[in-house]
């Protein structure tokens, strides 16, 4: 699986379209903004998410556990400005990040997990992504639902 993924949320209808993928950062951001200049995206409408996904130190006998599973997914917002260039947004205050437990890695493949990064742009969208501080943030809350 790559490591970065670029997405499209529309704002208004909070739809969720995926743009490109890649290894590396700045290829994804240069592709997501080549696609939106040919397709004349606006930046009213539009904002670009990027999602990385690593791989972390995972340690299952861990007495305190901070980590949830070997794979943390994390969701960066981007704002469009009017000349379509791709800025972070600082000023987001969104939980950004979940992580994928071994056991759901077991049992799934890679076309399931895509679908669910889809999924985990769309909650963290609306804020409903795990927001108490030592609470285990897993892909599991987004399965129930």
């Amino acid at each position: 699986m790559d490591k970065y993924y670029a997405y499209l949320l529309n704002k208004t209808d909070n739809v969720v379209k995926k743009i490109t993928n890649s290894n590396n950062k700045s290829d994804v951001l240069k592709l997501a903004k080549e696609y939106m200049k040919l397709k004349n995206i606006s930046n009213d409408i539009y904002d670009c998410v990027l999602i990385k996904y690593e791989k972390i130190n995972y340690n299952e006998d861990q007495p305190i556990k901070m980590v949830y599973g070997p794979i943390k997914v994390s969701v960066l917002f981007y704002n469009i400005t009017k000349r379509q260039s791709i800025k972070e947004n600082k000023n987001d205050n969104r939980n950004n990040y979940l992580f994928i437990t071994k056991k759901f890695l077991e049992k799934n493949n890679k076309n399931i997990i895509m679908k669910y990064l889809k999924k985990i742009v769309e909650y963290a969208n609306k804020n409903k992504l795990e927001k108490r501080l030592l609470a285990p943030k897993t892909i599991d809350q987004i399965k129930k639902n």
